[in-house]
C-alpha cells in the first residue's frame, strides 16, 4: 500500500475516528484503525470498539492498494506535528507503516488487517432520511443527563421513543435528574419507530459530534443497531438491551406553585452560586418568598454566598435545594429568555420550562442538606 494526500485531510479524518477506538483495552487491535486502499481515489478509514463502529471514506492519490492497521492516536499525533501540505502513508517490511512528508520519516508498528474485527454497517437495510439539524439538536439537548458508564444504578442510554398521539421523545434520566426533548414525528417520517430504543451515552456523542458539520443523514435500525448515513460516513451503534425507567412516575402531575425567571439573570447568579461549591457541598438553596427568590451556596472551608432576584409570586414561603451544576445544565439546554420554575412540594423536586421552548422539559431532584 503507498497513498498520498494531503495532511489536513488525513488529520480531519483521524480526529473523527480516534474517540471510536478504545484507549483502555486488552486487545491493542482495537486501538488501531483500519485503513483501506482500493483502487479508486480514495481511502476507508475504520474503526471500532465492538460496540460502535464507524467508517469514513476521503479522497487520496493511490500509487498502490491495500490495507493496514495501526494505532490510531500515535498515526495522529505524527500527523499533527507534520508541516506540509502533503503525506505520503507506505508498507514496510516487517509489519510498519512509513509516514513521510519533506525529509521526515516516522515507521509506526502495524497489525494484520486480517485480525481486524469484521465491521457490519447493514449496507442492506432500509434508511430513511431524516432532519439532520433537529436530530443533533434533540440529542444535545437532553445528553446531559445520561448516566456515565460509571454508574450502575441507572440506563447509560438515552431513550428514543413514540409517545401519543403523534410524538417521537428523547429522555434522559440518571435518577437525580429527568431531561425530554419532544418532536412531531413527522420529523421523522419514514423512520418506523413502533417501540422505544436505548441509545448509548457514547454513541449519542459521536451522533452529535459526525452531525456537527453534516447538514443530510438517514437512519436505519436493524438487529438491534442504530446506523447513521451522511455523505462519506457510516456509524453503526449497537442499541443497549436494557428497561429503560419508567420515568413518567416521577413527574408530579399538578404543579401548583410556580414563578418566571429571566433566564440569563437567572443563569448568572448560579454561577455566582457556584464559585462556592465543590465536590462535597454542591447544593444551592431556593427560599421563595413574596416577590423575592434566594439563592444560598457556600460550605464551611471555603465561605457562603447569597443573592436575590426579584420575581412575581404571592404565594406560601418555600425552600429547597438543588445541586447547582444540575440546575446549570437545565438552563444551558432551554432555549427561551424567560424561564419557569414549578413545584409541588419539596420531595418531588422542581420543574424547569421555558416559555420560547415548549417542547423541552427538565426535571431536577431535591437535596437533603
Amino acid at each position: 500500500m503507498k497513498i498520498q494526500m494531503e495532511t489536513a485531510l488525513l488529520t480531519g479524518v483521524l480526529q473523527k475516528v480516534l474517540s471510536i477506538t478504545e484507549k483502555k483495552t486488552n486487545i491493542p487491535i482495537l486501538s488501531n484503525t483500519l485503513i483501506k486502499a482500493t483502487d479508486h481515489n480514495a481511502i476507508e478509514v475504520s474503526a471500532t470498539d465492538l460496540e460502535i463502529s464507524l467508517r469514513t471514506e476521503v479522497g487520496a492519490q493511490i500509487e498502490s492498494p491495500g490495507t493496514a492497521t495501526v494505532s490510531a492516536r500515535k498515526l495522529l499525533e505524527v500527523v499533527r506535528e507534520l508541516p506540509y501540505e502533503r503525506i505520503i502513508l507506505e508498507d514496510q517490511p516487517g509489519g510498519k507503516l512509513q509516514v513521510h512528508a519533506g525529509r521526515a520519516r516516522f515507521e509506526l508498528q502495524t497489525i494484520p488487517a486480517e485480525d481486524f474485527p469484521y465491521l457490519n454497517f447493514h449496507e442492506g437495510s432500509e434508511f430513511s432520511r431524516c432532519d439532520a439539524s433537529l436530530l443533533r439538536k434533540s440529542l444535545s439537548k437532553t445528553l446531559y443527563g445520561v448516566p456515565t458508564d460509571e454508574d450502575h444504578f441507572s440506563v447509560a442510554g438515552l431513550y428514543w421513543h413514540p409517545v401519543e398521539p403523534d410524538g417521537l421523545r428523547f429522555v434522559s434520566c440518571d435518577g437525580h435528574r429527568l431531561a425530554y426533548f419532544q418532536v412531531p414525528v413527522e420529523s421523522f417520517p419514514d423512520l418506523r419507530l413502533t417501540k422505544g430504543i436505548i441509545v448509548p451515552r457514547k454513541g449519542v456523542q459521536e451522533i452529535i459530534r459526525i452531525l456537527e458539520k453534516e447538514s443530510e443523514a438517514s437512519l436505519s435500525i436493524d438487529e438491534n443497531c442504530l446506523i447513521l448515513k451522511t455523505p462519506g460516513t457510516v456509524l453503526s451503534i449497537q442499541l443497549l438491551d436494557a428497561e429503560f425507567p419508567e420515568y413518567q412516575v416521577i413527574i408530579p402531575e399538578e404543579r401548583p406553585f410556580s414563578l418566571e425567571l429571566d433566564r440569563d439573570a437567572f443563569f448568572s447568579a448560579l454561577k455566582r452560586m457556584a464559585v462556592l461549591t465543590d465536590n462535597r457541598w454542591r447544593h444551592v438553596r431556593f427560599s421563595v418568598k413574596e416577590n423575592v427568590l434566594r439563592l444560598e451556596a457556600g460550605n464551611p472551608e471555603i465561605g457562603n454566598a447569597d443573592d436575590v432576584l426579584d420575581v412575581e409570586y404571592q404565594g406560601e414561603e418555600f425552600t429547597i435545594a438543588f445541586n447547582v451544576r444540575y440546575v446549570m445544565d437545565s438552563m444551558q439546554s432551554i432555549e427561551s429568555e424567560k424561564i419557569r420554575f414549578e413545584w409541588l412540594d419539596t420531595f418531588h423536586g422542581g420543574v424547569f420550562v421555558g416559555q420560547d421552548d415548549p417542547d423541552y422539559f427538565s426535571l431536577v431532584m431535591p437535596m437533603i442538606v
